[in-house]
């Protein structure tokens, strides 16, 4: 025999533990420790009956850790010191008396600090800490019921057991409740509660300029900065375009906005869709594949370089198809003077360098000599104990020769200038990890890549990049360009993608999507095209599930009504306003002595007794038999009704 005390006690300490497990990564050293304190003074006292913390000790302690929340929180520090007051307050719950009042209070700790957790992290676990507390506290407060009726209730193992069963009714209706709940409720763009935990900005994101030699050195971050939806493309194909830089002021490049016009050259073969998932940014840059041809679900505007500016929401993520051409061309239209303008100042040896280059006979000719003559200068890629000195570019190509992909591009797009071929910079980010589980890149924050785009003598933008030309290229681009992951990094990272995915990103743009998705899907059924069956396939299961509810609700329902008919009849017969509910039909077929009342019983009997549903048939008589009682005006003598004894009240159906 296992007492309920016991099993509700167990589901309160684990329901704790449950909504604590998110936020431990958050929590400060001394509020770990009250916690701990608490479950172990919670046990002990369990143990012995007699608790070392009384309820108006404990009412005092509460009372002074909301004034330290009062002097801790303030409009920029809010959410910390709540959490953790809440954290207080389940410490103190725990070390006191388990009353139903008490365990009631421990469950609905549990579940508000679980929600608050959501406020500092929202990963793939929180999802399973969900699951659980429901689980946990929706059988605890049935339990409780129990507990409250009887403190000393016991069951026995197969009692337990067939318990058990009923009570995950509860919670499996919660979990499809809450399924039904995510999809169809509309949601803002933003949080509610966003006020309280504004997302940090600015960790992920392009430069708007470049300056070679503003740092010594590159750190690695390790964040993500977005995923991308799409076939595995070639290697030299992963260019990821951000921004385009055109003009240089001093050592520092600059995006102009200019009234220029480009034209495209489509590449039909080399067209690819994509859908890509970004992170929080603190620009409004759109990053897409070299060079897009058109962007949607986003409001945007797109450059004749093929920069896209995207009208976003800084705190949050953003999800944007975008078809592209890795080998599509862009041709220049009217005047290139602006791309060859450059600062006044320059040393002999640049000058003198880019006299040379310019007196090669065309665009082509100009960019292999300075091909050559960055593999002669035997250029090292480096992002660690680099020189800064007042002139980067000149110190990179002739004195320390190491630098990064800024130190390359550059010095290679200004002896362009100087040289008289046309060339800007573009910023994005180079290569990316292929997920096989997933279908999808993964581009990290430090594939961040800037190269340059020069000018041919068909009045084409070809890309070029520089940092290829470095003696140590094959190794130091290595990372950006791999092309796989290991098969646990891919699942793991695949749970992560599709949690955010489908979750995380989920709004109320997408739930305007799925309905005119499926009103579109409905209309093309209309026109009796047998492929179009099939899109509606996925929504079945959605629809037959409350359907068949509804269904076996309403069966239910009307038989209840028939019953209530037949015995408001048979009231009306006795002259009553309701018959005692100790009657049951075959005690009223025998009272009223009609063969009617007796076929009535009998029907209805026959399927209960058997353990199955009344049949339409049976259903459409048992209605046909208050139709005829109604017309025939049955008269009861109410001295056969109201005297029943405990024999006739046994005879209930």
């Amino acid at each position: 025999m296992v007492g309920v005390e016991a099993i509700l006690r167990i589901l309160a300490y684990l329901a704790s533990v449950v909504g604590l497990l998110p936020l431990l990564p958050y929590l400060p050293v001394w509020v770990l420790g009250l916690l701990v304190g608490g479950f172990v003074l919670g046990w002990v006292g369990d143990r012995r009956g007699n608790y070392l913390l009384s309820n108006h000790l404990a009412t005092g302690v509460s009372i002074a850790f909301f004034i330290w929340f009062v002097s801790q929180a303030s409009i920029a520090n809010l959410v910390h010191p709540l959490i953790e007051l809440l954290c207080q307050l389940l410490a103190v719950r725990l070390a006191t008396e388990k009353s139903p009042r008490h365990l009631l209070q421990l469950f609905l700790l549990a579940t508000i600090i679980l929600a608050a957790s959501s406020m500092l992290t929202l990963d793939l676990g929180y999802l399973f800490y969900l699951v659980l507390n429901i689980l946990l506290v929706t059988t605890g407060l049935v339990m409780l019921s129990f507990y409250v009726t009887d403190p000393h209730l016991r069951f026995t193992r197969p009692q337990w057991r067939l318990l058990l069963k009923t009570l995950l009714l509860l919670p499996a209706g919660s979990l499809v409740l809450m399924l039904v709940l995510f999809v169809v409720l509309p949601r803002t763009q933003t949080p509610l509660w966003n006020f309280l935990n504004p997302q940090p900005t600015g960790r992920i994101g392009m430069s708007d300029q470049v300056q070679p030699g503003s740092v010594a050195e590159l750190a690695e971050s390790g964040e993500i900065a977005f995923r991308v939806e799409t076939e595995q493309l070639p290697i030299d194909a992963l260019y990821w375009r951000g921004i385009v830089l055109n003009r240089l002021e001093g050592n520092i490049w600059r995006r102009e906005l200019r009234n220029i016009e480009e034209k495209l050259v489509s590449k039909s073969s080399s067209q690819v869709e994509l859908t890509i998932y970004s992170e929080p940014k603190a620009d409004h840059y759109l990053v897409t594949l070299d060079r897009p041809i058109r962007i949607a679900d986003v409001r945007h505007e797109i450059k004749s370089d093929g920069v896209i500016r995207g009208r976003l929401r800084r705190d949050g993520k953003v999800s944007y198809r975008v078809w592209a051409q890795y080998n599509s061309k862009s041709r220049q239209l009217g005047d290139t003077w602006h791309y060859l303008q450059v600062p006044n100042r320059f040393s002999d040896r640049m000058l003198q360098l880019a006299e040379e280059i310019a007196q090669q006979k065309n665009y082509a000719a100009k960019i292999d000599r300075l091909d050559r003559f960055f593999l002669q200068q035997q250029l090292s890629y480096s992002t660690t104990k680099l020189a800064k000195t007042e002139n980067p570019v000149e110190t990179f190509l002739f004195d320390s020769r190491r630098g990064y992909c800024e130190y390359f591009a550059s010095s290679y797009a200004v002896l362009l200038r100087l040289a008289g071929v046309p060339a800007r910079l573009v910023g994005g980010y180079l290569g990316g990890e292929f997920n096989q589980l997933g279908g999808y890149y993964l581009v990290g924050e430090d594939a961040a890549h800037v190269w340059v785009e020069a000018m041919d003598d068909d009045g084409f933008w070809q890309r070029i990049d520089p940092s290829r030309l470095a003696v140590n290229a094959e190794e130091a681009l290595a990372t950006n360009r791999s092309g796989n992951v290991s098969t646990l990094q891919a699942f793991a990272d695949a749970l992560k993608h599709n949690w955010s995915r489908m979750v995380l990103n989920y709004d109320l743009r997408q739930q305007i999507s799925a309905v005119r998705s499926f009103v579109g899907q409905v209309r093309s059924v209309k026109k009796f095209d047998p492929a179009s069956l099939g899109k509606l396939a996925w929504g079945l299961p959605l629809l037959l599930l409350p359907a068949t509810w509804f269904f076996f609700r309403y069966r239910q329902q009307r038989l209840q009504r028939l019953i209530s008919d037949y015995r408001h009849v048979i009231a009306q017969a006795a002259a009553l306003d309701k018959l005692p509910d100790s009657l049951g039909l075959f005690a009223l077929a025998d009272l009223s002595g009609e063969p009617l009342c007796r076929e009535f019983a009998q029907l209805y009997g026959a399927a209960v007794y058997n353990g199955r549903r009344v049949t339409e048939a049976e259903y459409q008589r048992l209605k046909e038999i208050i139709r005829q009682l109604k017309k025939l005006q049955l008269s009861i003598d109410v001295a056969k009704l109201c005297p029943l004894g405990n024999n006739e009240a046994s005879r209930i159906l």
